[in-house]
């Protein structure tokens, strides 16, 4: 498994638009102290500390990479936030929490990581009736062929969804999508900017590390190919029916 802790180093937030998607779940769910929210696959933890110290809401972040796991609660200890965020080891593919429980749920760009449709399914018997549910994932604005693995890597293994069909496997979690939000290209070079600098340091270091400074330029510049090519990053929002 890639040392995603250092590659991740320079940066807290590990996908394109994260912070802007945290807008819209703010703007969308308008929490209060009375509101509890899960935060699935909350990486480094930063969308749950944001919004927990924001509206003192209480946040559920469930998290399966131990560094990250640590991470999150280091960062809600150091801001004061433990009374607010639990953080929880698991797999959004089968969430530890029971049905219908929280205001809303979120998953910023982790659901095709998880699995898609688990992903939505567990997060739609978690949460309320009438409750949000947003995330924010890859989807694809042209539909290649056999994609070589060779040449694309995980690109390959995906399975493509247009901003349409990746809506109506939403709907078909039994949720209704309100919104869609296409982010802009230049999410993707914000995302790459501290992931580049990290490189940079190891190449640069004594010893250098040049391995592990390839395999970030190497990822960058697939990534980078595959959004002039194929893909954009989007945000949506659903109720629970």
């Amino acid at each position: 498994m890639p040392d995603y802790a250092r590659v991740y180093a320079r940066q807290e937030y590990l996908t394109p638009g994260a912070a802007e998607t945290v807008d819209i779940i703010a703007e969308t769910v308008q929490p209060t102290e009375r509101s509890l929210l899960l935060d699935v696959a909350c990486g480094k933890g930063e969308a749950a500390a944001t919004l927990a110290g924001r509206f003192a809401c209480r946040i559920a972040a469930v998290e399966l990479y131990d560094p990250f796991i640590h991470h999150s609660a280091a960062k809600a200890w150091f801001f004061n936030l433990r009374d607010l965020i639990t953080i929880l080891r698991g797999s959004g593919r089968r969430l530890p929490v029971r049905d219908g429980v929280f205001d809303a749920g979120y998953c910023i760009g982790g659901p095709s990581i998880v699995g898609l449709k688990d992903c939505l399914r567990e997060l739609s018997r978690v949460t309320k009736r009438g409750g949000h549910i947003i995330v924010s994932d890859i989807v694809w604005r042209t539909k290649p062929g056999t994609l070589s693995e060779d040449e694309w890597k995980w690109l390959a293994r995906m399975e493509p969804a247009s901003l349409d069909e990746y809506a109506g496997v939403i709907e078909a979690s039994g949720l209704r999508v309100d919104r869609r939000h296409m982010h802009e290209r230049g999410a993707w070079d914000d995302y790459w900017r501290p992931m580049l600098e990290v490189a940079e340091e190891a190449m640069t270091s004594q010893p250098a590390d040049i391995g592990f400074a390839d395999d970030i330029e190497s990822a960058v510049a697939l990534e980078r190919r595959a959004v002039e090519s194929y893909i954009n990053y989007a945000t949506f929002v659903a109720t629970k029916a």
